[in-house]
């Protein structure tokens, strides 16, 4: 008897340990910065990430973001509109088809509508991926250089 309350007690103590949340907070440029074990312990950047991504989630969208003409002769925009977040920050990457990176452009809101202006007239024709990070959302489109 002794023996099989003991493998219970030692079943339910592994469970409950093995069941704890492990929260993980990361800096803008992605690195984990912080591991917290339990779901009350928060470390404050960790607070603020999170407090911004939902944020973010519920500012930008696809529909927010036009990037035109495309396809292009060489410069084409990115526009973004609707921004209602004040401390929104993200980053543009610009890249070929073989993933070399060709360009990127730092995105800083303090008003609610962004232009970022891209320069393709001295690369060749073809395809070429954009990339738009704001938090954890990512937005990639195709740009045609014709």
């Amino acid at each position: 008897m002794r023996i099989i309350s003991f493998v219970i007690l030692f079943v339910l103590t592994t469970l409950s340990i093995s069941a704890q949340n492990v929260v993980y907070a990361y800096d803008n440029a992605g690195n984990r910065t912080a591991r917290n074990a339990g779901a009350t312990v928060k470390a404050p950047q960790m607070i603020e990430t999170q407090q911004t991504a939902m944020a973010i989630l519920n500012t930008v969208s696809e529909k927010d973001i036009s990037v035109y003409p495309n396809p292009t002769q060489g410069h084409f925009t990115m526009d973004i509109s609707n921004l209602s977040h004040s401390n929104l920050v993200g980053d543009a990457y610009l890249y070929d088809t073989n993933g070399r990176l060709l360009e990127k452009k730092s995105l800083h809101s303090h008003s609610t509508h962004k232009k970022l202006n891209f320069n393709l007239s001295h690369k060749s024709l073809g395809t070429y991926i954009l990339n738009l990070r704001i938090g954890e959302n990512s937005f990639t489109w195709k740009v045609v250089k014709k």
